[in-house]
């Protein structure tokens, strides 16, 4: 319930106030006074209502002290069902749009701490707006301002739901995949398995088939709970670091060839280390595929790591083109891409989700002169 203070004199409060708010804005003292004249003050209660949405509105209100927020009822009253649209602070104001159009509130103002505003009858804010063209402008520009702000985030809401969607198809795609690739990658597994009790010496080559029929039923698995905004448990492991970057770059210095790049490997860990294996080998991998497809001609990839206060420091780092810098700041969201004919644009989202499972960080920077560097620092205390 709205606590009344009526002020006779509220004019003479401090000008400087009036002066910072919108609806006064370019406004001389003379002419403030005048809109000012007759109007009071009242205090609000934490947690009050100020508006309630479909009443019908009776004034306009300058926030003097406090803040309020404003929100939109969402479904039925008794479900409590409520979105925020904005918070107001001192000098804004608010009200005036059911005083224009007559019609009911279109959403309620609720106090979040002890409120003082100003208040306008309906009566004489219609008249002052009519007969004062500073006011009207004043009102005008705020509106369009509101309007812009409201644009952009509609655009925000609809740039999420078509991710979403974008998400939703892909996770189904992911599923079907899953579900139609399972058993030849079963087949082929068993398969190199017999190879190698049959021809012991094939031994290596089998365990690789293995390896890799492994990873794609991983790889697709992760764009499958990616889509489904699944976390999923990791299962750390004692790893040697020397045979896990040796075996990643046999896996893909092959796909360089023909093409002069050098691959270049500088492991100064030489304890064992703690991680997920397969996630992190599919973290490393996504990270190699980028650096790959950013170089045009010669140059080189180069994984790097080493150990600092207790975290497990991994780089990897090339001479390519660079990020480019319209997307730098949304590198690892879902559906960045530069330049590529094909992908789903979620390499780097995954990679990122990969790393924060393991409580970990991973970040970027311009690889001077030219190139980039993705930097992965993994815990090792706590991950054991």
């Amino acid at each position: 319930m709205r606590q009344q203070n009526t002020v006779p004199g509220v004019i003479m409060m401090d000008m400087s106030f009036y002066r910072s708010c919108k609806l006064f804005d370019n406004m001389s003292e003379e002419e403030i006074t005048t809109v000012i004249e007759g109007a009071e003050t009242i205090t609000i209660p934490t947690g009050a209502s100020v508006i309630s949405e479909h009443a019908l509105g009776d004034s306009l209100f300058v926030i003097v002290k406090g803040s309020v927020e404003i929100n939109k009822e969402l479904a039925e009253k008794d479900d409590n069902m409520v979105a925020q649209l904005k918070v107001m602070q001192p000098g804004e104001f608010f009200g005036e749009m059911a005083l224009i159009d007559n019609e009911p509130r279109s959403a309620n103002v609720v106090s979040r701490d002890n409120v003082e505003l100003l208040v306008i009858p309906k009566e004489r804010f219609l008249n002052i707006a009519y007969t004062n063209p500073k006011v009207l402008f004043n009102l005008i520009r705020t509106l369009s301002w509101r309007l812009r702000d409201t644009n952009q985030k509609f655009a925000e809401v609809m740039e999420k739901l078509i991710a979403q969607n974008r998400l939703m198809a892909i996770g189904m795609a992911a599923s079907k995949i899953m579900h139609d690739i399972k058993t030849p990658l079963n087949v082929i597994s068993l398969t190199a398995e017999l190879v190698e009790n049959l021809c012991p010496d094939t031994k290596e080559f089998a365990e690789s088939i293995v390896r890799q029929s492994k990873s794609i039923e991983q790889m697709v698995l992760e764009i499958l709970d990616f889509a489904r905004g699944k976390q999923t448990p990791i299962s750390p492991q004692k790893v040697k670091l020397d045979s896990f970057l040796n075996e990643i770059r046999d896996t893909f210095e092959p796909t360089l060839a023909g093409r002069d790049i050098r691959f270049e490997l500088n492991n100064q860990v030489q304890q064992d280390v703690f991680f997920d294996e397969s996630k992190i080998r599919r973290v490393i991998i996504n990270l190699l595929k980028n650096s790959s497809e950013a170089m045009t001609v010669d140059g080189y990839i180069r994984i790097g790591a080493r150990m600092d206060s207790g975290f497990l420091i991994i780089s990897v780092s090339d001479d390519g083109r660079g990020v480019p810098e319209h997307i730098k700041n949304n590198l690892f969201s879902p559906f960045q891409t530069e330049g590529k004919r094909s992908g789903t644009g979620l390499g780097l989202a995954i990679t990122q989700k990969l790393v924060h499972e393991h409580k970990g960080t991973i970040e970027h920077e311009s690889n001077h002169p030219r190139g980039t560097v993705f930097t992965v620092r993994l815990p090792q205390e706590d991950i054991k």
